[in-house]
């Protein structure tokens, strides 16, 4: 399989993340290729810096697995990481000792954040922080759309001191599983129609909620780490 690098577009799902409009040029083929006559999927983009703890616990030692596990079913993009030697090689962290091993450009990730937080009310918090949302393809223009409508920001720290989850192995498999088992051509987390945020982010946070053990619902401080947002700008 061959793997993307910092400057190179290709139709996989565990992605670098590059600039926003490279990111919606990917999910433009990922529907056109991958998500043949589906026009929602969810969509998650990674901010997790090298230093931290659970990054280099849980993200980075298994970067390899989620790349692969992803697969086709879900698109998850990794601000500012990239796979293999690049043009930028020279301004990245290597991650490990091979030739086609993971590497970290800050300079990379710092831009994808300042963009996001320009087109939302989104700002990053420093921790380990996974932003899920819809995105959606629009047969008309052949264009795809994140929908920030409907935004849940999984401060991934934080989540896990507050039992919200066991883990980020865990928590990323109970999403990469919901993906890969799901058919049709909207996603229960709703989107379609234009439902409006109130009918899409409550069934996006049921699907959430549904991934995790059970009874998680009831405890209000660790539900509340699934609270759906509205962080689109006007």
């Amino acid at each position: 399989m061959v793997r993307p690098h910092f400057l190179v577009a290709l139709g996989f799902a565990m992605l670098p993340a590059l600039t926003y409009g490279q990111i919606l040029d990917l999910l433009t083929h990922a529907f056109e290729k991958r998500y043949k006559d589906q026009s929602v999927r969810m969509v998650g983009v990674l901010f997790a810096k090298p230093g931290s703890k659970l990054t280099k616990d849980e993200i980075i030692p298994n970067l390899d697995y989620f790349y692969h596990r992803s697969a086709d079913h879900i698109d998850f993009f990794l601000a500012g990481y990239a796979v293999g030697p690049s043009a930028d090689a020279e301004h990245a962290q290597v991650i490990g000792s091979r030739d086609d091993c993971w590497m970290f450009n800050a300079a990379a990730f710092d831009a994808l954040r300042r963009e996001i937080e320009s087109k939302t009310t989104w700002q990053h918090t420093g921790a380990n922080e996974l932003l899920l949302a819809n995105a959606a393809y629009n047969k008309s223009s052949k264009k795809a759309i994140i929908d920030f409508r409907s935004t849940i920001a999984c401060q991934l720290d934080k989540m896990k001191a507050d039992g919200a989850i066991d883990g980020v192995e865990t928590f990323f498999e109970s999403i990469f599983r919901f993906a890969e088992s799901f058919e049709g051509n909207d996603p229960t987390w709703g989107f379609s129609d234009a439902k409006g945020l109130e009918v899409a982010g409550s069934a996006l946070r049921r699907v959430l909620l549904s991934l995790i053990p059970k009874g998680l619902g009831k405890d209000v401080k660790k539900a509340a780490h699934f609270a759906v947002r509205d962080v689109a700008k006007v």
